[in-house]
Parts: structure tokens; sequence; C-alpha cells
């Protein structure tokens, strides 16, 4: 029977937890630098295009296809917003 680390449901023995806990820290160690830009945020446009479309909908009479549209150009701006930060 193989000794376990303590942890439940753990199959991994102590040494390979102890050189997986040290591979993970070796970055760490080595003083990775933060990535120079940080990431946009693509939740907001489609947060905005979702209200802004059920905002035209209303006064077109269509809330639910505004919403729909809003949220459609809301994800493809948000996707685009990944596209250019990746």
């Amino acid at each position: 029977m193989r000794e376990t680390s303590g942890r439940a449901g753990s199959h991994e023995t102590p040494a390979t937890y102890a050189r997986w806990r040290g591979a993970s820290r070796r970055g760490m160690r080595r003083g990775m630098a933060p990535s120079p830009r940080s990431p946009s945020a693509g939740g907001f446009p489609i947060a905005l295009g979702a209200l802004g479309g059920t905002a035209l909908g209303l006064y077109t009479g269509q809330p639910s296809i505004g919403f729909l549209a809003g949220l459609a150009a809301g994800v493809v701006l948000a996707l685009l917003i990944w596209w250019r930060d990746r």
C-alpha cells in the first residue's frame, strides 16, 4: 500500500507531492516579471450592450429582440477585445 500525503483523495506519494510543489515555486524564486500590459475587461461591453439593446428595444416596442441584438453586439465587442489582448 502506498503512503499518501495526508490529503483526502490524494494518491500521490509525499515525494511526488514535494517535487510538484517545488516545481511550482521555482518560477517565483527566479523573480518572474509581471506582464507589461494588464488585460482589458470584456464583460463591460456585454453588459452595456444588453442594457442598451433593451432600452432601444423598449423604445421600438421589441424589448426581447433589442436585448438579444445588444447582447450579440456586446459579445462581438468582447471577443474583439479578447483577440486584441492575446
